[in-house]
C-alpha cells in the first residue's frame, strides 16, 4: 500500500469522524426538539445507543470495504480526530444546518404523528362509550339477577342447616 493511498484512507476516516459527530449531535437535537413527555425522550439513552451501535457497525463496513478488512492503529484515531474537528470547527455551522431540517421536517412530522394518534385515541375512547352504553343495561340485569340469585342461595343453604 503506497502513502498516498494510506494518507486517502486517513482523510476517510476523519471525514467519517466529523459524520459522525454531526449525525450524534443531530440525533440529540431531534430528540430534544420533541415534548418533554414524548416517548422518544424517555428511551432517549436507548436510542442514542442504538445510534452509537449503528455508526460502529458502519464504520467498521467503511474500514472493510475501504481497507478490506485490514485495520491500523491510526484508524480510530483519525476517527476521533474527525469527532475533534467537527466540535471545534463546524459544529455552530453544522448545528444550524441540522436545526433548520429540525424545524422543517422533523417538527411538523412529528405534529402530524401526535395528531394522528390524538385522533386514533378519540376514535378508541368513542367507540369503548358507545360499547359502555350498550352493554350497561346487560350488566345492570346480571348485577341484579346474580345478586338475588345469590341472596336466595344463601337463603336455600341456611335451610338446608336447620333442616
Amino acid at each position: 500500500m503506497i502513502v498516498s493511498e494510506q494518507f486517502v484512507q486517513l482523510l476517510v476516516m476523519v471525514l467519517s469522524g466529523i459524520a459522525v459527530g454531526f449525525i450524534i449531535d443531530s440525533v440529540r437535537l431531534i430528540v430534544f426538539s420533541t415534548p418533554k413527555r414524548s416517548s422518544l425522550r424517555r428511551w432517549m439513552m436507548v436510542f442514542e445507543l442504538l445510534t452509537w451501535i449503528l455508526l460502529g457497525g458502519l464504520t467498521y463496513y467503511l474500514l472493510f470495504w475501504l481497507k478490506d478488512g485490514a485495520w491500523r492503529a491510526y484508524d480510530p484515531l483519525a476517527q476521533i480526530a474527525g469527532i475533534f474537528l467537527y466540535q471545534t470547527f463546524f459544529q455552530t455551522f453544522l448545528r444550524f444546518i441540522a436545526k433548520v431540517l429540525v424545524n422543517i421536517i422533523w417538527r411538523p412530522f412529528w405534529f402530524v404523528v401526535e395528531l394522528i394518534i390524538a385522533i386514533i385515541r378519540q376514535i378508541l375512547q368513542i367507540l369503548m362509550n358507545i360499547g359502555a352504553f350498550i352493554l350497561r343495561p346487560f350488566v345492570k340485569i346480571y348485577s341484579y339477577l346474580s345478586y338475588t340469585f345469590l341472596k336466595k342461595v344463601r337463603f336455600i343453604k341456611y335451610n338446608k342447616r336447620q333442616q
